[in-house]
């Protein structure tokens, strides 16, 4: 009976493997660019342009299908095009259509770029995946080295956030060993933040400033603080000009584009207290754009935040303090940090001025 069993299962075998005439052995490669490649990410390259040296395009394939393409004609002075929406795969699995936002554009999908399928029959365009961030403490350094702006905001349906970013008023992070700095619409929202084991930003409120602005602006900052409250994925990229976003399913996604920050670029700064007076001066070379200085004294705190021995003498600035708006009528103590740039491009003072902190805001009635 064994070996009967044993002939019975040979012969099954070799049943399964006879070759009917006409009949490929050749398994069916069920891979794709789709299922087996980690497409999701930016691309960056540059379209010909007949009248310009060329256009530097990003495009961005998110995992829940929409995209964002970024257009800047290089050299010349214009704002770059902003569009977003959604994008398809082709039957093959190999290829993405974009929709009617995109102008129907097609790019096979490759190991690290796209490549953009011509209307025309030319040579394609190759858009080359830009290096993210991956581990949490990539990401920190990479949060840390920048002051990140926000470029735009849109809702869980894609769609524009009115008043995000506000006109006249940047939306900035800061980002600092465990601490975040929020620079809204209207008001400054301070605070802690930590990257969780899904590595999503998880923010950590704790206090704002209490300014009163136009209506439309308060309702900016409780937008803001809106998407803000929740876990948000984290998507970002370290090339020449690194992009951030922050985006939530249920509220929306926030894009800010970083600048490296002083530190990054001069070391440690030092921490000053400078008095600025209600009004601008005249001076020999206002720094730009300005028509006068800021006039402006040193003042000193001890450690319980106490102001202690003299002021400085009053004195023009011959430069801007960066994060600083200065009007006329308000005088304001604030806190700053100098750095020496080294080497000095020429032409430029040897200090930068960074706010740290608007540590007093007084209103001065003019003389009568």
């Amino acid at each position: 009976m064994t070996v009967m069993r044993i002939a019975f299962v040979l012969a099954a075998a070799l049943f399964t493997y006879v070759q009917m005439p006409g009949q490929s052995t050749k398994p069916v490669d069920m891979h794709t660019s789709q299922n087996s490649l980690d497409w999701a990410g930016v691309y960056e390259g540059v379209l010909p342009c007949a009248d310009c040296s060329g256009i530097k395009i990003r495009l961005t394939l998110n995992r829940d299908g929409t995209f964002e393409r970024v257009m800047q004609y290089m050299g010349r002075q214009v704002a770059a095009q902003t569009v977003r929406g959604r994008f398809t795969w082709q039957p093959s699995g190999n290829a993405i259509t974009l929709d009617e936002n995109g102008g129907g554009d097609q790019y096979s999908v490759g190991e690290g770029r796209l490549s953009q399928l011509s209307k025309g029959g030319g040579a394609p365009v190759v858009l080359t995946l830009v290096a993210q961030a991956t581990s949490a403490d990539e990401l920190v350094r990479t949060f840390e080295r920048n002051r990140w702006t926000l470029e735009s905001a849109t809702d869980n349906q894609n769609r524009p956030i009115a008043m995000l970013p506000p006109r006249d008023q940047p939306v900035v992070l800061n980002f600092s060993g465990n601490r975040l700095s929020i620079q809204g619409p209207c008001n400054r929202f301070m605070g802690g933040y930590q990257i969780n084991a899904s590595r999503q930003l998880v923010v950590r409120a704790a206090g704002s400033t209490m300014m009163a602005c136009d209506p439309a602006l308060m309702s900016a900052d409780s937008i803001l603080s809106g998407i803000l409250a929740k876990p948000l994925d984290v998507e970002i990229n370290n090339g020449p000009s690194p992009r951030l976003q922050l985006r939530s399913a249920s509220n929306g996604t926030l894009t800010f584009v970083g600048q490296a920050t002083p530190e990054a670029l001069y070391g440690q700064g030092t921490i000053m207290f400078f008095e600025v007076a209600a009004q601008h001066v005249a001076c020999e070379h206002p720094p730009a754009p300005q028509t006068g200085c800021l006039q402006v004294r040193e003042i000193h705190y001890d450690e319980q935040g106490l102001p202690v021995g003299t002021p400085g003498e009053w004195r023009p600035l011959y430069e801007n303090i960066e994060g600083f708006t200065h009007k006329e009528g308000i005088r304001n103590v604030v806190r700053v940090k100098r750095f020496e740039r080294n080497p000095v491009p020429a032409g430029v003072s040897p200090s930068l001025y960074v706010l740290d902190l608007i540590v007093q805001t007084e209103v001065v009635r003019a003389p009568q």
